[in-house]
């Protein structure tokens, strides 16, 4: 692809509201994003130096809503088995994640540490830049193919702002070989799948999966077991959507951050799903929580998630979603995101910060 097209794209990105601010949800991820296909405080004492406030063996970090339910009927676990030797808060969930006592901060890179002049929201090289950064963690998004396999794709049809050769085409009525000859931009990287992803970041990264139609909850399931990547892959979901994806073969194999957006009253809604499963809750970063993490979700054994859509976002900004109780903030912004939470480990006496 030439640099002419590429500039063109690149000029397009900062004309375009980034993956963010200016589009629309209808899916069922985080309510500040885009798609066209419809769907879907700190809390407790740490005794660890990494913040966890349970122990990492045979109770894989502790579980403050309780290591087990049952679920219509059906035993659903939290925890599953000893840790893997050197297992982290990057390479396992159950490293802090599956535990609202752990108060160590997590960042999120949201599409990776991307920029509108390069690299491109979701691809290898923003993921690289992630890990480079030192981001806990990264959230890809999830279409299939007319063949069934996953690939990582914001939209469908595919936008102009990323990719030109493959401007205006649906991702479910490509191929796989299709869909991973088309480039992003900026930049010349070809579209990746799921499966290649997850190998990539497997003992690096945790992985938020955003299933962009929730008639896709199922196969990303499978498609999670079949890489053995559910102890670092976990799914995003809305409130509405969960209750069909408890109906799912192997549903309880996975863990899940469901998101209530502004709506606070699902977050009672949420607590009462009784999950075990459900790790985190995932509200919009304008809704004050004014203890509720510390009094409310955490003793329902979930940590408390937000997703601050600016690409302008400071650390003082950032950092400051983590003061009011946010657990783990996910941000378009990588390195102010660590930043802050860099600044707010240290603060805690969590080590590394």
């Amino acid at each position: 692809m030439g640099s002419d097209v590429r500039g063109v794209a690149a000029g397009l990105c900062l004309l375009v509201a980034s993956f963010g601010g200016a589009l629309t949800a209808t899916s069922g991820c985080a309510s500040s994003e885009a798609d066209t296909g419809g769907s879907t405080d700190d809390g407790g004492s740490s005794g660890n130096t990494d913040g966890s406030g349970g122990g990492t063996d045979s109770d894989s970090g502790g579980a403050g809503g309780g290591t087990d339910a049952n679920v219509d009927g059906a035993k659903v676990t939290k925890d599953a088995g000893a840790l893997p030797d050197g297992a982290t808060w990057k390479s396992s969930l159950r490293v802090c994640w599956n535990d609202p006592n752990c108060t160590r901060a997590l960042a999120i890179g949201h599409g990776g540490d991307w920029a509108p002049a390069g690299p491109a929201y979701d691809s290898n090289a923003a993921l690289a830049a992630a890990i480079a950064s030192d981001a806990d963690g990264v959230k890809i998004d999830v279409r299939y193919t007319m063949d069934n396999i996953g690939v990582i794709s914001h939209s469908s049809p595919i936008q102009l702002y990323e990719s030109v050769d493959c401007n205006g085409k649906k991702i479910e009525d490509m191929t796989a070989a299709q869909v991973t000859g088309c480039h992003r931009v900026p930049g010349n990287e070809n579209f990746q799948k799921l499966d290649d992803v997850l190998d990539t970041l497997r003992g690096k990264l945790a992985i938020q999966l955003c299933v962009k139609l929730n008639t896709d909850f199922g196969k990303t399931i499978q498609n999670v077991l079949a890489k053995n990547a559910q102890d670092f892959a976990f799914i995003e979901a809305n409130t509405g959507d969960f209750p069909a994806i408890t109906t799912l073969p192997n549903y309880a194999q996975l863990y899940y951050v469901i998101n209530v957006g502004s709506t606070i009253a699902d977050v009672d809604t949420v607590i009462g799903f009784k999950n075990p499963r459900i790790i985190m809750l995932e509200l919009d970063p304008t809704v004050a929580l004014n203890g509720m993490a510390a009094t409310k979700i955490h003793p329902a054994g979930m940590h408390t998630f937000t997703y601050d859509n600016s690409d302008t976002a400071t650390q003082s900004d950032l950092k400051a979603h983590f003061d009011q109780g946010y657990d783990v903030v996910s941000s378009n912004v990588t390195k102010p995101n660590v930043a802050a939470r860099i600044q707010v480990n240290q603060a805690r006496s969590v080590t590394p910060p």
